[in-house]
């Protein structure tokens, strides 16, 4: 069926724009269960980037964001807001496939979304300073008209007060590290169909030869302690710069994981009580990252081969 899926997405351009626009609508319909949608709209420009050329994939996207304009509007008389909500995924998609597609380089096409990402934080402080403040007034005028909606929650309203103070330093760095992981997921999507066309099962060789080397983690290590210590701005950059160098660090971390226990040998078991761990305990990701984080200097995958 995947396999299905990704011949109709390559075979022309008004068929990918078709599969773009189409789960793009689709997925802001019944949110959160349509929500995944939206990657496959992404992984489909991605897969006609990889496929065809950036050039090709640029035509399809333009194409993809007036269909989808279309028809959000027809549907959801929404239409240029869910257009211009989608270039926000699709811009850095269509990046990282075209940089992957001229490289040849996994780890290459996820620095450069990690460097888009941190630009556009940087790009944020330097025009506007600090923007925490703007974060802890827009979620805290959210919160004031649902409990103005709903006074019942009157109750809870200094919890989530508390919760703002302490979540809006992190929205900037987190909005942009969610931009981010959605860009690598739908990148990873988008090559896995072209594997399953061209040849299959060479995103596995690929994903579990990605690494990075000590300068880049020695760098991650960098950003990390200089977010903990008390600077003023630069501090408070730095930590929205750690949550973005995270999500490459996560991939690697996994990349370590899967390519590890396959030299084990390990039965699959072990890689879904893995998954489920981190689904539930989300403080096992902090693990997976540090793994990604060290891996230049643990190198459990050379160890794992050679036992």
């Amino acid at each position: 069926m995947m396999r299905a899926l990704a011949g109709l997405i390559v075979a022309g351009p008004l068929q990918a724009i078709g599969v773009i626009a189409l789960a793009t609508v689709l997925s802001f319909l019944a949110p959160p269960l349509t929500s995944l949608l939206s990657y496959v709209g992404a992984a489909a420009l991605a897969l006609y980037s990889l496929h065809r050329s950036a050039r090709d994939g640029l035509l399809v996207l333009l194409g993809a964001a007036l269909a989808t304009a279309l028809l959000g509007q027809l549907l959801m008389h929404q239409g240029l807001a869910v257009a211009a909500t989608s270039l926000l995924l699709w811009l850095p998609v269509w990046i990282a496939a075209s940089v992957l597609r001229s490289t040849r380089s996994l780890a290459m096409a996820m620095l450069v979304l990690v460097g888009l990402a941190m630009l556009g934080v940087l790009v944020v402080f330097i025009l506007y300073g600090d923007p925490a403040p703007w974060w802890r007034q827009l979620l805290q005028g959210m919160v004031d008209s649902l409990v103005a909606s709903q006074p019942e929650l009157d109750t809870v309203s200094g919890s989530l007060s508390e919760f703002i103070s302490q979540s809006a330093p992190l929205m900037t760095g987190a909005v942009a590290a969610g931009l981010g992981f959605a860009a690598l997921t739908c990148l990873l999507l988008g090559r896995w169909w072209q594997s399953l066309l061209v040849k299959p099962g060479a995103l596995r060789a690929e994903f579990y030869a990605l690494r990075l080397n000590g300068g880049l983690s020695l760098a991650g290590i960098a950003i990390l302690a200089l977010a903990w210590v008390k600077l003023g701005v630069l501090s408070a950059l730095a930590t929205q710069w750690a949550l973005i160098a995270m999500v490459v660090f996560f991939f690697v971390g996994l990349a370590v994981i899967h390519a590890s226990l396959a030299n084990l040998k390990a039965a699959k078991a072990w890689l879904v009580a893995i998954y489920i761990v981190m689904s539930l305990l989300p403080h096992a990701m902090l693990m997976v990252v540090v793994t990604g984080l060290l891996d230049p200097w643990l190198d459990l995958r050379r160890r794992t081969a050679r036992g």
